[in-house]
């Protein structure tokens, strides 16, 4: 008896926190532009991003509105550089960072990476993504990357 009423208790308990979960995330307003966010890559020219197993994971990038820099990680280095906005126009500068070698897979996306940012025209927030556009065409696709609890 006492087991069916701890696995009664412990459900109605998992219930809650499933529905406060969806809640909080029906809630939470999908960003307005790129500046405040910390974005995850998922996918890249169309395709999942390699990530290399026992790597960092997938390449990042955060927009800093108040100085115009663009900063993350790309696949083996973290960069940064320069960028401008004009409503939907976007356009980055020359990005920097470091310099490590890192296993082929990982170079090749990190690459391809920098490529795509270089070649974005403009940006916009799609089903809260963010996508980066060259001709229209999305070149590179973030989802909001979570918050770490701290």
């Amino acid at each position: 008896m006492n087991s069916i009423r701890v696995s009664l208790i412990l459900a109605a308990c998992l219930g809650v926190v499933g529905f406060l979960s969806i809640h909080a995330a029906e809630n939470t307003p999908a960003p307005a532009g790129p500046e405040g966010v910390e974005w995850r890559l998922v996918a890249l020219n169309g395709k999942a991003p390699a990530v290399v197993a026992g790597g960092r994971g997938a390449p990042t990038i955060q927009f800093d509105g108040g100085k115009k820099t663009a900063s993350g990680f790309s696949g083996v280095n973290r960069f940064f550089g320069g960028y401008e906005r004009e409503g939907e126009k976007l356009k980055f500068g020359a990005l920097a960072g470091t310099e490590m070698a890192g296993e082929p897979k990982a170079m090749e996306t990190e690459r391809a990476f920098h490529s795509a940012l270089e070649s974005a025209t403009a940006w916009r927030i799609a089903d809260g993504a963010l996508e980066l556009l060259k001709d229209g065409k999305v070149v590179a696709r973030f989802s909001a990357k979570p918050a770490v609890a701290k």
